[in-house]
């Protein structure tokens, strides 16, 4: 009798589970071999997380007759700062930037300053870079002379003093933000100087934070005057809510002797984050009780224009008033980040994943 021969079935076999084995073996090492920058349909689309997805932007306040220095604190951000996404990169100006020759000719030094494409995205670093300008007027019942004014800084007037009120108060409502989660604002005198070893809007967006720091410090009472006055006040007036939340605060005090008119109040300073560098999750910040707050502000121009109080204490004022110090910011670490006028104490970088 004939011995059947059972060749052709082992060959169909021997084929089908090599091809199973090859598709397993593609598969396995596309999922596990994750790029370390994520490719994505759209530049600018939100990234997703095990939690809700988010967008991000890094904005500057830039002028034309600082571009050299702006152009290096970009180049530091396009080496050191490990973003999973490539986030726009905002440049707001007042007019210096108007023109789309002078913008051609920045994004051609930016790009011969970090060497053409950038090896940290799919997409060329200077193409992240939108110019965005905001108009700037003095507000109603402000002088338009520094001599009828007389402002306590004279000599930055009114443009710095535009500044203190745009990040303080207008920065939330641009409309260019509008669909932005967070922002990490940067001067342009800014840098970073090594490595960062985590993703630090990805540290926010997982530890759920609303507002990112590097350090505090204070602001003299030579630009804050009134303020103290100015927060007292408004905290007398909402008892239940912002007296609260400050007597309850491990962080906030009150300066000693304020309350029985021991000290002059205008000769004390007052905290403030060093905000050169700062990550706003902005939805926070258009609470309606946070905007109640901000809108009080505005209402007193003086505030800024006058007596020069910055956005720097502002900003610590206001997350002492509505957030929990605790549970809502996160001190952001192992950035090492220069900046003039900033003195930091370095803690130690910690992967986000180790």
């Amino acid at each position: 009798m004939a011995i059947p021969s059972y060749a052709p079935r082992y060959a169909l076999a021997r084929t089908v589970v090599v091809s199973f084995s090859l598709l397993f073996i593609s598969f396995t090492l596309l999922f596990s071999c994750r790029p370390p920058f994520k490719t994505t349909l759209s530049k600018f689309s939100p990234f997703t997380t095990s939690q809700t997805p988010y967008t991000a932007a890094i904005i500057y306040l830039a002028r034309l007759s600082h571009a050299d220095e702006l152009l290096e604190s970009l180049a530091s951000v396009n080496v050191y700062l490990p973003l999973r996404d490539p986030w726009p990169i905002i440049l707001f100006h007042t007019g210096d930037f108007d023109d789309t020759p002078v913008q051609d000719d920045f994004l051609a030094r930016l790009r011969e300053k970090i060497g053409g494409a950038s090896n940290r995205s799919d997409w060329d670093f200077s193409d992240r870079v939108e110019f965005v300008k905001l108009d700037w007027e003095l507000p109603e019942g402000i002088p338009h002379t520094k001599e009828e004014l007389n402002p306590v800084s004279p000599s930055s007037w009114p443009g710095y003093h535009h500044m203190c009120a745009f990040y303080s108060t207008k920065i939330f409502f641009n409309p260019r933000l509008q669909d932005v989660t967070y922002y990490l604002r940067m001067d342009t005198d800014s840098l970073f100087l090594e490595p960062l070893c985590y993703d630090p809007f990805e540290v926010m967006h997982t530890r759920q934070r609303s507002y990112g720091y590097l350090g505090v410090g204070n602001d003299a009472p030579i630009v804050t005057k009134g303020l103290w006055r100015f927060i007292r006040n408004y905290v007398d007036s909402h008892p239940r809510e912002v007296e609260l939340q400050l007597n309850a605060s491990k962080t906030w005090k009150w300066p000693i002797g304020s309350t029985n008119g021991d000290v002059d109040l205008d000769d004390l300073s007052v905290s403030g984050y060093y905000n050169n560098f700062e990550i706003v999750k902005l939805e926070e910040f258009r609470k309606p009780e946070v905007k109640e707050w901000l809108y009080h502000l505005i209402q007193y121009p003086e505030g800024f224009y006058k007596w020069r109080w910055g956005d720097a204490p502002l900003r610590w004022v206001t997350t002492q008033m509505f957030f929990n110090i605790e549970r809502d910011t996160e001190r952001l670490c192992g950035i090492r980040y220069y900046h003039p006028y900033n003195y930091l104490e370095h803690c130690d970088c910690v992967p986000l994943h180790p």
